[in-house]
């Protein structure tokens, strides 16, 4: 009976560290994916715009707010 309760607590350990490790991993993956739409962003706003007109420019120019509003620039 203690070797079985000794089992299923060395379990439940594993259990934790795999979840541990998973939760590690996802946190470097929305880090990574961050820093990579930051780059996109960057790079948008470092695009001209002046040869957009009407809904484009329009556009355009609402992605730019959202950006600088986002980042705080």
């Amino acid at each position: 009976m203690n070797r079985r309760l000794q089992d299923i607590r060395d379990l439940g350990h594993q259990r934790y560290a795999i979840m541990n490790e998973r939760v590690a991993e996802t946190k470097k993956f929305n880090e990574m994916q961050e820093a990579r739409q930051m780059e996109k962003d960057i790079e948008f706003l470092s695009k001209p715009i002046d040869h957009l007109q009407g809904d484009a420019l329009i556009l355009a120019q609402m992605r730019r707010q959202k950006i600088r509003e986002k980042y705080r620039l």
